[in-house]
């Protein structure tokens, strides 16, 4: 079995220059960087990587092509390209990979579970990777390649991969909207955001290790109507915390006493 040494990568964006960075650390080759433009990618990078906007000079060699792509750009740029034989994988976590059937049936996917932000320092070793392929031959292939770049890789398929990732969004993106509104009250009032880390962490270990149903608390959880309405008053100012605050309050007494 021919193992992967070279690689073209399709897109230049957080994950694309993550995985990029990865890669050259681990000694593999990048053939080529596909993209709009080469502004996100490092000058020491460009020296000895063939970049290109065109889509039809993208070499025919390479033992790997990755699109990371944003999820609305995937299929624009699959019906560009001819279909090949070459093993094409995706790293999205909301993408169907049989998706990627029209460019080869050698089709895979390799998604962080973990948000990636420009020029931020990622420990890869502590991500979790879920990992696909379209046949045993090639899931081989890209098990190899999974470890030799040190990841923490689970076999997944489409259907589990897009349910972990909606929960993802629930908890990750959801958590920082509601803390951004936390964080603007406390500034408002005067009072220090930071205060509340030794909470939050506590909140998130207790999450992570037992029942958050059984660890629940506050107010709504005490179907205490009274302190409910009083809060729910005072964050008259603050319209979108104040509408979260009740939705939540409502949805935990629901769920914990049975009624509205």
């Amino acid at each position: 079995m021919k193992e992967i040494k070279n690689i073209t990568i399709l897109g230049t964006g957080n994950i694309a220059n993550g995985f990029l960075h990865l890669f050259l650390k681990n000694q593999f080759k990048i053939d080529c960087i596909f993209g709009k433009s080469s502004n996100n990618i490092k000058k020491s990078v460009l020296k000895n990587t063939f970049f290109t906007d065109n889509i039809s000079k993208i070499p025919s060699t390479s033992d790997l092509y990755i699109f990371a792509l944003s999820d609305d750009a995937y299929l624009e740029i699959f019906k560009k390209i001819s279909k090949n034989k070459h093993l094409v994988i995706h790293t999205s976590g909301s993408l169907d990979s049989k998706s990627l059937g029209i460019v080869s049936n050698r089709w895979g996917c390799i998604y962080p579970l973990q948000s990636i932000k420009k020029d931020t320092k990622v420990s890869w070793e502590k991500v979790p990777f879920f990992m696909e392929a379209a046949n045993e031959r090639d899931e081989k292939l890209l098990s190899i390649f999974c470890a030799s770049n040190n990841m923490n890789f689970s076999i997944l398929n489409s259907s589990k991969r897009k349910k972990l990732h909606l929960a993802a969004v629930a908890s990750n993106n959801f958590t920082y909207h509601l803390l951004s509104m936390v964080k603007e009250y406390c500034m408002k009032n005067e009072v220090n955001f930071k205060d509340l880390k030794p909470l939050l962490e506590k909140t998130i270990e207790s999450a992570l290790n037992e029942d958050p149903y059984v660890k629940q608390t506050g107010p709504a959880n005490r179907a205490d109507n009274a302190l409910i309405k009083k809060q729910v008053k005072e964050l008259k100012e603050f319209e979108n915390l104040q509408e979260i605050y009740k939705v939540f309050s409502r949805q935990i007494i629901k769920k914990h006493h049975y009624e509205l």
